[in-house]
């Protein structure tokens, strides 16, 4: 009889269960999440396409950026500090492409993001345009960490960024050192990106500074490209070798 009573109690449980997850998905097999992250995806307007290079990068600058990581010199220092000096290299990179090709559009943006009483959670460094040396570099300077980690919502930003170019080669990067902390997992914002037509699709890439990569497997299960660099010289090498060999990049 308890065996009996056991069964039915699981039995019941997970019709339950079945039940609660049905009810969450729409007629089109989608969750309420899934459809909101649609949603918040699709352009606000039609941008008529042309050939052209945009990217749009997402820096975390979240509290756990002011901790220490080995930097170039060899002697611990903030990974905020880290990752400004990486942002300035990566505009130079742009800026020295863009002038070797006058004839081609080429669009940067820098965005932070972190959660923040009295602000968006991701916010422009420098607005998308063309890659602009010394704006960066002041901009860049003003740059400080603290806050919680809100990965998807600030992809969800940046995609938009992107769209409003009508670029035809779309790039997203995003560099973090932790989990999402705070609004859409960057997984599902990146599943969600695969859903859009293909003209709107940028190509993502995550960077795992000083995090294991392991961290955000559900980003590249979805279809992200995500590497690690644990300190100053990994996190140079490896933006490097994305730029130089997937973003700025011959037709």
């Amino acid at each position: 009889m308890i065996v009996h009573r056991a069964t039915a109690l699981a039995l019941t449980a997970c019709v339950l269960t079945t039940a609660c997850v049905n009810e969450t998905r729409d007629p089109g097999g989608m969750t309420r999440d899934e459809r909101q992250i649609d949603e918040q995806l699709a352009p606000s307007s039609v941008v008529p396409a042309r050939e052209g290079l945009a990217a749009a990068i997402a820096i975390d600058v979240s509290g756990s950026m002011n901790e220490e990581v080995r930097g170039e010199a060899g002697r611990n220092e903030p990974k905020i500090a880290i990752a400004r000096r990486a942002a300035q290299d990566l505009v130079e990179q742009f800026a020295r492409y863009a002038e070797e090709r006058k004839e081609e559009p080429v669009l940067l943006g820098l965005y932070e993001f972190s959660e923040r009483s009295n602000a968006a959670d991701c916010r422009p460094i420098v607005p998308m345009g063309p890659p602009d040396r010394v704006r960066a570099g002041n901009a860049l300077g003003a740059v400080r960490a603290d806050g919680g980690t809100p990965i998807g919502n600030a992809m969800i930003t940046a995609k938009r960024e992107l769209d409003a170019t009508g670029l035809t080669r779309r790039h997203l990067l995003v560099v973090t050192d932790g989990e999402n902390t705070g609004g859409v997992a960057p997984d599902l914002v990146t599943a969600a990106i695969g859903r859009r037509p293909e003209s709107e699709r940028p190509s993502i890439y995550f960077v795992a500074f000083d995090v294991e990569a392991a961290k955000f497997s559900g980003v590249r299960d979805a279809g992200g490209l995500v590497l690690a660099a644990a300190n100053a010289r990994e996190l140079n090498e490896t933006l490097d070798a994305l730029l130089r060999g997937k973003i700025l990049v011959e037709k």
